[in-house]
């Protein structure tokens, strides 16, 4: 039994290639709701602009805060969410694949490749938003 089973946590996987590339979607469905609703995107200059409109959630960590643009409704919830393990698994994924989501009972990311297993970064996650009331 996997980890995240062991958490209560269902994994779904959708795969979808483009031309040479493969990526997956991980749909991980949790045992329970969480108050945490926010979207992980990477950077980008057009995210840039968008900041000159709506404020951003900074974590304070110059490195996460430049690379990872957070899309959040619950900006409090977010700050007691990322701490350092959880900053870093976010970054992590975000970088090497794709979005990465948090709404009600589900976690949603895109990796590369066609088979992803199961990684510390999608455990800590996991783990940290169990964590919250």
């Amino acid at each position: 039994m996997s980890e995240l089973a062991k958490l209560g946590i269902e994994v779904a996987r959708t795969h979808q290639t483009t031309g040479e590339v493969a990526t997956t979607t991980l749909t991980l469905t949790l045992p329970r709701p969480v108050t945490i609703k926010a979207t992980f995107t990477p950077e980008s200059m057009a995210k840039m602009v968008i900041k000159l409109f709506k404020k951003e959630v900074q974590t304070g960590d110059p490195l996460f805060d430049s690379e990872i643009y957070i899309s959040t409704d619950t900006p409090e919830e977010i700050k007691a969410f990322l701490d350092e393990d959880v900053r870093n698994a976010i970054g992590f994924i975000v970088t090497n694949g794709g979005p990465l989501e948090i709404y009600d009972t589900t976690l949603s990311i895109i990796v590369g490749g066609d088979e992803p297993g199961e990684t510390n970064e999608m455990l800590t996650i996991a783990r940290a938003l169990l964590a919250t009331g």
